[in-house]
């Protein structure tokens, strides 16, 4: 079976119903006052700069005060704005979400030579679980979308080692054909999960959680990439000493090289040549190297 289609064009998104574009807007000024929301954008590409703190209470929000539609939270990292670059769909999707965090020691990087000092490194490996464990003490109800269909049902299996009360209503692979996803939709809303997670990664489960954000009876709608197989335990995570000091890329790499390969050794040149560039080439000089880059 081959992963969902996300054959939407830009001007699909354009075409959706105005309050998927109005209600992602209109928003973020109250946010940014009761939060403290310091939003910027990299490469085109946004960035909620906040602690895990304001985070947790962001999701929170979403959960316990439901505005009636679900809610988009999405991580942006060197390779999600990479891709971004060439795929302008899943921008315009990343900008879409109700909250959107700095993931990695990259994007901080990038973020401090354009003058952004991010505040904490929020990836989803280390936030979801603390969003699981609030889930677990206030009852919220959780759905597991993503991954190969062994990895899904034994990272269902760990959770429930690790919270025992969480409520897990539901999970599925992540393969499937562009016409069972009707069906798939379905399936979640009859669960009513508070919290569902999209585990299909970049730029698969941003566009997919966009496309469906009007149909999914869900609260918040959480895109977390590889967590599945972290939380399942078949991949391994770096000891904590690396991921203190922002080595654990390093240790991925090392873990699966071919893998990796683009992320290392191609995404993150060329991030950081045309985060220099737009810092401190001419703008002319910037659309050259950009167009070179991203050629």
């Amino acid at each position: 079976m081959e992963r969902a289609a996300v054959q939407h064009t830009a001007e699909n998104l354009e075409r959706a119903p105005a309050p998927l574009r109005y209600e992602a807007e209109k928003e973020s000024p109250a946010a940014e006052r009761r939060f403290n929301l310091r939003s910027f954008y990299l490469l085109g590409t946004r960035v909620d700069n906040i602690d895990g703190e304001a985070a947790r209470a962001i999701v929170s929000h979403y959960v316990e005060k439901n505005s009636g539609r679900l809610r988009k939270i999405f991580f942006t990292n060197v390779h999600s704005i990479c891709v971004a670059q060439r795929n302008h769909v899943l921008k315009h999707c990343i900008n879409l979400g109700d909250l959107v965090l700095a993931d990695g020691s990259g994007l901080k990087i990038g973020s401090s030579i354009m003058g952004h000092s991010i505040v904490e490194n929020l990836n989803g490996t280390d936030f979801t679980p603390a969003i699981l464990k609030i889930a677990e003490e206030r009852g919220w109800s959780v759905y597991l979308l993503g991954a190969k269909s062994y990895v899904v049902e034994r990272c269902c299996m760990l959770l429930l080692l690790t919270y025992p009360r969480l409520r897990i209503v539901g999970f599925r692979e992540g393969y499937f054909k562009p016409e069972e996803e009707k069906a798939i939709v379905e399936e979640i809303n009859a669960k009513h999960p508070d919290i569902l997670l999209v585990a299909l990664g970049t730029p698969q489960q941003e566009i997919w959680s966009i496309r469906h954000a009007y149909e999914l009876n869900a609260k918040v709608c959480m895109a977390v990439g590889g967590l599945f197989d972290f939380l399942s335990l078949t991949r391994k995570r770096a000891p904590m000493w690396l991921r203190k000091i922002g080595l654990e890329w390093l240790y991925r790499f090392i873990q699966e090289p071919k893998a990796k390969w683009d992320r290392v050794v191609i995404e993150i040149p060329m991030f950081l040549s045309i985060i220099f560039a737009k810092r401190f080439f001419p703008k002319r000089l910037q659309k050259i190297i950009k167009g070179i880059v991203f050629s």
